[in-house]
């Protein structure tokens, strides 16, 4: 190889490498737990957070406006999130919590949390045993 070929492909290495750190960055410096959602919200003041935590019973979805508004808790702090868009395949709370594991993005707006993305658990952990419903 000559020294313009390996010039080359140091290049290559080198920015293909810092295009990756740069990302990869990108998508995990705004990641929470709700209590440090709470402690952040100042500084991130019109950005985009991730936050993740818990559901409390007590959702509240209407159908005419697509809005969800739940409790998030990571059993530090509590927010109120307000869901705006299609509702979520999520399961009935019980009257104790079902300990439904969420990931919302959006931004506080006030004491509240906008959300306008929302991830849960996957459906399937919450379905019944087809024994316990033949029983």
């Amino acid at each position: 190889m000559n020294k313009k070929q390996r010039l080359v492909i140091g290049s290559s290495i080198i920015i293909a490498l810092l295009v990756y750190l740069a990302f990869s960055q990108g998508i995990t410096a705004n990641q929470f737990q709700v209590s440090e959602a709470v402690a952040a919200k100042d500084q991130m003041k019109d950005k985009i957070m991730y936050v993740n935590g818990s559901m409390l019973p007590g959702s509240d979805w209407d159908p005419v406006t697509h809005i969800l508004k739940f409790k998030l808790t990571d059993g530090i702090s509590t927010i109120d999130v307000i869901f705006k868009g299609d509702k979520p395949n999520i399961p009935p709370l019980n009257e104790n919590g079902s300990n439904i594991q969420a990931v919302v993005t959006g931004q506080f707006n006030g004491s509240a949390f906008e959300a306008y993305k929302m991830l849960t658990k996957c459906p399937s952990k919450y379905e019944a045993d087809i024994k316990d419903i033949k029983k």
